[in-house]
């Protein structure tokens, strides 16, 4: 849609009471690539307060400003690997730009996707390949210096699971018979610990674990591990693999 469509429609809106902001909504999700930034609607109500109605774009002396330049890049890249957590409208409002222009230039120019409100390289970089390299190398001469025994009481794992919860008292069903399990038909490589202890939280249906849900997660998980008569052990002395992280 050119602007004088844009500003016919948002026109009409403001007619039928809609707010800037559900305006800008609406237009976002079904133009999120050619769609007003919500300054720009802001301008276009203070327009129509004093009465200005023209819906054709103003002739501005000189040519036009282009926002997708290699210094707006470089801004943008430099805001985002100071502060992964910023929102595309944080950006926008510190580059002085569209917040669908900061988004096209983190996500096409840049090659970043908003993962829980991080955004993160699609593909990883040489320093990055380096830190998981020497990470799996100190975790490897942990378990040689220690052992199995150093990874079954120290390495906490997270991930979470769906769980159907059945309340029948029976337990027992009828299967088909399957033919016993040798330890030597496996031949799988690797080491398998078996945990020492286990922290279960279950969520309510439709709960999404968000980072509030896994840091209260970690406290609850802290309190249980201290609480036991035997093997206490304190997070602060433990190594946390996250599924995400």
């Amino acid at each position: 849609m050119a602007t004088p469509d844009f500003r016919s429609y948002f026109l009409i809106r403001i007619k039928l009471a809609r707010t800037v902001n559900e305006i800008h909504g609406d237009l976002l999700s079904t133009f999120p690539d050619s769609c007003p930034g919500l300054s720009t609607l802001q301008r276009w109500h203070t327009e129509f307060d004093k009465g200005v109605f023209a819906l054709e774009k103003k002739n501005r002396p000189g040519r036009p400003r282009e926002t997708k330049t290699e210094e707006n890049v470089a801004r943008v890249k430099r805001l985002v690997e100071d502060n992964p957590r910023m929102t595309t409208r944080q950006v926008a409002a510190k580059v002085s730009l569209p917040s669908t222009t900061v988004f096209r230039l983190l996500t096409e120019d840049l090659g970043l996707r908003n993962l829980l409100s991080v955004l993160v390289p699609h593909q990883l970089s040489e320093a990055n390949k380096t830190q998981r390299v020497k990470c799996c190398q100190d975790l490897l001469k942990l378990f040689q210096d220690h052992g199995e025994d150093f990874l079954g009481s120290h390495l906490l794992v997270q991930d979470e699971s769906w769980f159907y919860w059945d309340s029948a008292e029976v337990r027992q069903v009828w299967a088909e018979p399957t033919g016993a399990h040798s330890e030597e038909d496996d031949d799988s490589d690797g080491v398998t610990c078996k945990p020492r202890r286990v922290s279960i939280t279950a969520l309510p249906a439709g709960t999404t674990a968000d980072r509030n849900t896994m840091i209260e997660y970690l406290r609850t998980t802290g309190k249980r591990f201290l609480s036991l008569k035997k093997d206490k052990i304190r997070l602060k002395d433990c190594l946390l693999m996250w599924d995400n992280a």
